[in-house]
Protein backbone atom coordinates (compact mmCIF):
# COMPACT_ATOMS: atom_id res chain seq x y z
CA UNK A 1 0.00 0.00 0.00
CA UNK A 2 1.22 3.52 -0.85
CA UNK A 3 0.58 6.48 1.40
CA UNK A 4 2.03 9.92 2.10
CA UNK A 5 3.45 10.90 5.47
CA UNK A 6 3.81 14.57 6.42
CA UNK A 7 6.63 15.21 8.89
CA UNK A 8 8.43 18.32 10.19
CA UNK A 9 11.10 17.50 7.58
CA UNK A 10 8.75 17.32 4.61
CA UNK A 11 6.32 15.03 2.85
CA UNK A 12 7.38 11.49 2.08
CA UNK A 13 5.82 8.63 0.18
CA UNK A 14 5.99 5.21 1.82
CA UNK A 15 5.00 1.71 0.81
CA UNK A 16 3.86 -0.78 3.42
CA UNK A 17 3.77 -4.55 3.19
CA UNK A 18 2.41 -7.17 5.57
CA UNK A 19 0.43 -7.01 8.79
CA UNK A 20 0.92 -4.07 11.14
CA UNK A 21 1.11 -6.28 14.24
CA UNK A 22 4.26 -8.04 13.07
CA UNK A 23 7.86 -6.96 13.86
CA UNK A 24 8.70 -3.58 12.32
CA UNK A 25 11.24 -3.29 9.51
CA UNK A 26 12.25 -0.14 7.61
CA UNK A 27 13.96 -0.70 4.24
CA UNK A 28 15.64 2.06 2.23
CA UNK A 29 16.38 2.03 -1.50
CA UNK A 30 19.22 3.51 -3.52
CA UNK A 31 19.74 5.37 -6.79
CA UNK A 32 18.22 5.53 -9.40
CA UNK A 33 15.46 3.58 -7.75
CA UNK A 34 12.45 4.15 -5.51
CA UNK A 35 10.86 2.23 -2.66
CA UNK A 36 9.41 -0.03 -5.35
CA UNK A 37 12.81 -1.77 -5.41
CA UNK A 38 11.57 -3.65 -2.31
CA UNK A 39 8.25 -4.65 -3.87
CA UNK A 40 9.28 -8.12 -5.02
CA UNK A 41 11.51 -8.74 -1.99
CA UNK A 42 8.66 -7.87 0.39
CA UNK A 43 6.64 -10.78 -1.00
CA UNK A 44 9.11 -13.06 0.81
CA UNK A 45 9.25 -11.01 4.03
CA UNK A 46 5.94 -12.26 5.42
CA UNK A 47 7.29 -12.42 8.98
CA UNK A 48 7.45 -8.61 9.16
CA UNK A 49 5.56 -5.38 8.72
CA UNK A 50 7.70 -3.61 6.14
CA UNK A 51 7.87 0.17 5.76
CA UNK A 52 9.67 1.24 2.55
CA UNK A 53 9.97 5.04 2.17
CA UNK A 54 10.98 6.94 -0.94
CA UNK A 55 14.09 8.80 0.20
CA UNK A 56 14.20 12.57 -0.21
CA UNK A 57 14.42 13.64 -3.84
CA UNK A 58 13.44 10.25 -5.24
CA UNK A 59 10.23 8.33 -5.88
CA UNK A 60 7.19 10.40 -4.94
CA UNK A 61 8.79 12.05 -1.92
CA UNK A 62 9.63 15.71 -1.31
CA UNK A 63 11.94 17.37 -3.86
CA UNK A 64 13.32 20.18 -1.71
CA UNK A 65 16.22 21.82 -3.62
CA UNK A 66 18.31 22.84 -0.58
CA UNK A 67 21.45 20.81 -1.26
CA UNK A 68 22.41 20.49 2.40
CA UNK A 69 19.37 18.29 2.98
CA UNK A 70 20.99 15.64 0.76
CA UNK A 71 23.94 15.09 3.07
CA UNK A 72 23.39 11.57 4.33
CA UNK A 73 23.13 12.44 8.01
CA UNK A 74 20.32 14.84 7.09
CA UNK A 75 18.61 12.11 5.06
CA UNK A 76 18.95 9.86 8.11
CA UNK A 77 16.99 12.43 10.11
CA UNK A 78 14.25 12.20 7.46
CA UNK A 79 13.80 8.50 8.19
CA UNK A 80 13.68 9.01 11.94
CA UNK A 81 11.03 11.68 11.34
CA UNK A 82 8.98 9.16 9.35
CA UNK A 83 9.39 6.59 12.13
CA UNK A 84 8.30 9.17 14.71
CA UNK A 85 5.22 10.04 12.69
CA UNK A 86 4.33 6.34 12.51
CA UNK A 87 4.95 5.81 16.23
CA UNK A 88 7.89 3.48 15.62
CA UNK A 89 10.27 3.81 18.57
CA UNK A 90 12.40 0.75 17.74
CA UNK A 91 12.70 -1.23 14.54
CA UNK A 92 14.94 -3.38 12.38
CA UNK A 93 16.55 -1.45 9.56
CA UNK A 94 18.04 -2.20 6.15
CA UNK A 95 19.35 -0.24 3.20
CA UNK A 96 20.78 -0.78 -0.27
CA UNK A 97 23.19 1.54 -2.11
CA UNK A 98 22.62 5.12 -0.82
CA UNK A 99 19.99 3.66 1.46
CA UNK A 100 22.85 1.62 2.90
CA UNK A 101 24.76 4.81 3.69
CA UNK A 102 21.71 6.42 5.26
CA UNK A 103 21.07 3.48 7.58
CA UNK A 104 24.69 3.62 8.76
CA UNK A 105 24.26 7.31 9.55
CA UNK A 106 21.12 6.38 11.48
CA UNK A 107 23.13 3.82 13.43
CA UNK A 108 25.56 6.53 14.53
CA UNK A 109 22.81 9.04 15.31
CA UNK A 110 20.44 6.88 17.37
CA UNK A 111 21.71 3.30 17.80
CA UNK A 112 19.25 2.73 20.66
CA UNK A 113 16.35 2.80 18.20
CA UNK A 114 17.71 0.13 15.85
CA UNK A 115 17.36 -3.51 16.83
CA UNK A 116 19.28 -5.00 13.91
CA UNK A 117 20.90 -3.55 10.82
CA UNK A 118 21.31 -4.78 7.23
CA UNK A 119 23.61 -3.10 4.69
CA UNK A 120 23.47 -4.15 1.04
CA UNK A 121 26.12 -3.25 -1.57
CA UNK A 122 27.33 -0.02 -0.03
CA UNK A 123 30.69 1.03 1.34
CA UNK A 124 31.02 0.74 5.10
CA UNK A 125 31.39 4.37 6.04
CA UNK A 126 33.67 3.84 9.07
CA UNK A 127 35.84 1.23 7.32
CA UNK A 128 39.00 3.03 6.20
CA UNK A 129 40.80 -0.25 5.62
CA UNK A 130 38.20 -1.56 3.20
CA UNK A 131 37.96 1.76 1.38
CA UNK A 132 41.73 1.84 0.94
CA UNK A 133 41.81 -1.75 -0.34
CA UNK A 134 39.04 -1.00 -2.83
CA UNK A 135 40.81 2.16 -4.00
CA UNK A 136 43.97 0.18 -4.70
CA UNK A 137 41.98 -1.95 -7.13
CA UNK A 138 39.77 0.76 -8.65
CA UNK A 139 42.58 3.25 -9.27
CA UNK A 140 44.12 0.80 -11.75
CA UNK A 141 41.06 1.42 -13.90
CA UNK A 142 40.90 5.18 -13.12
CA UNK A 143 37.68 4.55 -11.17
CA UNK A 144 36.03 4.02 -14.56
CA UNK A 145 33.02 2.19 -13.11
CA UNK A 146 32.18 5.28 -11.02
CA UNK A 147 32.13 7.74 -13.94
CA UNK A 148 28.47 8.60 -13.38
CA UNK A 149 29.23 9.78 -9.84
CA UNK A 150 31.62 12.41 -11.19
CA UNK A 151 29.13 13.36 -13.91
CA UNK A 152 26.29 13.79 -11.43
CA UNK A 153 28.46 16.01 -9.23
CA UNK A 154 28.97 18.64 -11.93
CA UNK A 155 26.83 21.74 -11.44
CA UNK A 156 23.94 22.03 -13.94
CA UNK A 157 25.48 19.58 -16.43
CA UNK A 158 23.22 16.57 -15.72
CA UNK A 159 20.17 18.83 -15.94
CA UNK A 160 21.29 20.06 -19.38
CA UNK A 161 22.00 16.60 -20.80
CA UNK A 162 19.38 14.36 -19.21
CA UNK A 163 16.15 16.37 -19.54
CA UNK A 164 13.83 14.43 -21.83
CA UNK A 165 16.13 11.41 -21.78
CA UNK A 166 15.28 10.06 -18.34
CA UNK A 167 14.10 6.72 -19.73
CA UNK A 168 17.41 6.14 -21.53
CA UNK A 169 19.37 7.18 -18.44
CA UNK A 170 17.49 4.94 -16.02
CA UNK A 171 17.50 1.95 -18.37
CA UNK A 172 21.25 2.26 -18.86
CA UNK A 173 21.77 1.49 -15.17
CA UNK A 174 18.84 -0.88 -14.69
CA UNK A 175 20.59 -3.92 -16.04
CA UNK A 176 20.94 -6.96 -13.86
CA UNK A 177 24.02 -9.14 -13.91
CA UNK A 178 22.75 -12.42 -12.47
CA UNK A 179 19.12 -11.86 -13.50
CA UNK A 180 17.23 -9.09 -15.34
CA UNK A 181 15.70 -6.29 -13.32
CA UNK A 182 11.88 -6.66 -13.54
CA UNK A 183 10.29 -4.41 -16.14
CA UNK A 184 7.61 -3.20 -13.73
CA UNK A 185 10.35 -1.88 -11.45
CA UNK A 186 12.17 -0.16 -14.32
CA UNK A 187 8.95 1.53 -15.43
CA UNK A 188 8.39 2.87 -11.91
CA UNK A 189 11.95 4.20 -11.68
CA UNK A 190 11.54 5.95 -15.04
CA UNK A 191 8.17 7.45 -14.04
CA UNK A 192 9.63 8.98 -10.91
CA UNK A 193 12.79 10.25 -12.61
CA UNK A 194 10.53 12.25 -14.94
CA UNK A 195 8.90 14.13 -12.05
CA UNK A 196 10.02 17.80 -12.20
CA UNK A 197 13.31 18.57 -10.41
CA UNK A 198 14.21 14.87 -10.14
CA UNK A 199 17.42 15.23 -12.16
CA UNK A 200 18.59 17.91 -9.74
CA UNK A 201 17.52 16.19 -6.52
CA UNK A 202 19.03 12.87 -7.62
CA UNK A 203 22.25 14.69 -8.53
CA UNK A 204 22.27 16.40 -5.14
CA UNK A 205 22.76 12.99 -3.55
CA UNK A 206 26.12 12.88 -5.38
CA UNK A 207 26.93 16.59 -5.08
CA UNK A 208 27.17 16.15 -1.31
CA UNK A 209 29.66 13.27 -1.39
CA UNK A 210 32.62 15.44 -0.35
CA UNK A 211 30.73 16.61 2.75
CA UNK A 212 29.72 13.01 3.51
CA UNK A 213 33.25 11.69 3.19
CA UNK A 214 34.62 14.38 5.48
CA UNK A 215 32.06 13.41 8.12
CA UNK A 216 32.71 9.69 7.64
CA UNK A 217 36.36 10.33 8.47
CA UNK A 218 35.21 11.27 11.98
CA UNK A 219 33.58 7.83 12.35
CA UNK A 220 36.80 5.92 11.71
CA UNK A 221 37.84 3.91 14.76
CA UNK A 222 34.29 3.92 16.11
CA UNK A 223 32.18 0.78 16.12
CA UNK A 224 28.50 0.44 15.38
CA UNK A 225 27.12 -1.40 18.40
CA UNK A 226 24.15 -2.98 16.64
CA UNK A 227 24.00 -6.59 15.34
CA UNK A 228 24.67 -6.16 11.63
CA UNK A 229 24.35 -8.23 8.47
CA UNK A 230 26.16 -7.27 5.28
CA UNK A 231 24.65 -8.68 2.09
CA UNK A 232 26.90 -8.27 -0.91
CA UNK A 233 26.40 -9.01 -4.61
CA UNK A 234 29.99 -9.91 -5.43
CA UNK A 235 29.74 -9.09 -9.15
CA UNK A 236 29.18 -5.40 -8.40
CA UNK A 237 31.71 -3.36 -10.49
CA UNK A 238 31.32 -0.22 -8.31
CA UNK A 239 31.01 -1.43 -4.71
CA UNK A 240 33.58 -4.16 -5.19
CA UNK A 241 34.13 -6.94 -2.67
CA UNK A 242 37.30 -5.29 -1.32
CA UNK A 243 35.09 -2.72 0.39
CA UNK A 244 34.06 -5.32 2.96
CA UNK A 245 37.62 -6.19 3.98
CA UNK A 246 38.02 -5.23 7.63
CA UNK A 247 34.34 -4.94 8.52
CA UNK A 248 34.89 -7.02 11.64
CA UNK A 249 36.63 -3.98 13.14
CA UNK A 250 33.67 -1.69 12.41
CA UNK A 251 30.86 -3.45 14.24
CA UNK A 252 30.49 -5.07 17.64
CA UNK A 253 28.73 -7.97 15.89
CA UNK A 254 28.70 -8.54 12.12
CA UNK A 255 28.11 -11.34 9.63
CA UNK A 256 28.29 -11.37 5.85
CA UNK A 257 26.26 -13.10 3.14
CA UNK A 258 27.76 -13.15 -0.36
CA UNK A 259 25.45 -13.57 -3.34
CA UNK A 260 26.49 -14.11 -6.95
CA UNK A 261 24.91 -11.03 -8.44
CA UNK A 262 25.47 -7.40 -9.28
CA UNK A 263 25.00 -4.07 -7.58
CA UNK A 264 21.21 -4.21 -7.91
CA UNK A 265 21.03 -7.50 -6.07
CA UNK A 266 17.68 -6.60 -4.44
CA UNK A 267 16.09 -6.30 -7.89
CA UNK A 268 18.00 -9.25 -9.32
CA UNK A 269 17.48 -11.79 -6.54
CA UNK A 270 14.60 -10.68 -4.30
CA UNK A 271 14.00 -14.12 -2.79
CA UNK A 272 17.65 -14.70 -1.88
CA UNK A 273 17.92 -11.24 -0.34
CA UNK A 274 14.66 -11.73 1.58
CA UNK A 275 15.82 -15.09 2.89
CA UNK A 276 19.06 -13.58 4.19
CA UNK A 277 17.17 -10.70 5.83
CA UNK A 278 14.59 -13.02 7.40
CA UNK A 279 17.17 -15.42 8.80
CA UNK A 280 19.10 -12.53 10.35
CA UNK A 281 16.18 -10.57 11.78
CA UNK A 282 14.61 -13.74 13.19
CA UNK A 283 17.89 -15.05 14.60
Amino acid sequence: MKTFITTPRGKFNIRTYGESGKPLVILLHGWPQTSYSWHHTAAYLSDFYVIAPDIRGMGDSNRELDIKLYEKDEMAKDIFAIADELGMEQFCLGGHDWGGAIVQEMAFLHPERIKKLVIINMIIINNARGQNKASEVLVKYLFRSSWYQFFMSIKEFPEALLAGKEDIWVRFFSRGISKPIPEDAIQEYIRCYKIPNSITTAANIYRTISKDRARWKTYEGKKINIPTKIIHGILDPVIIKEYIIGVEDCFSQVETTLLKGGHFIVDEQPEAVANAITEFFNG
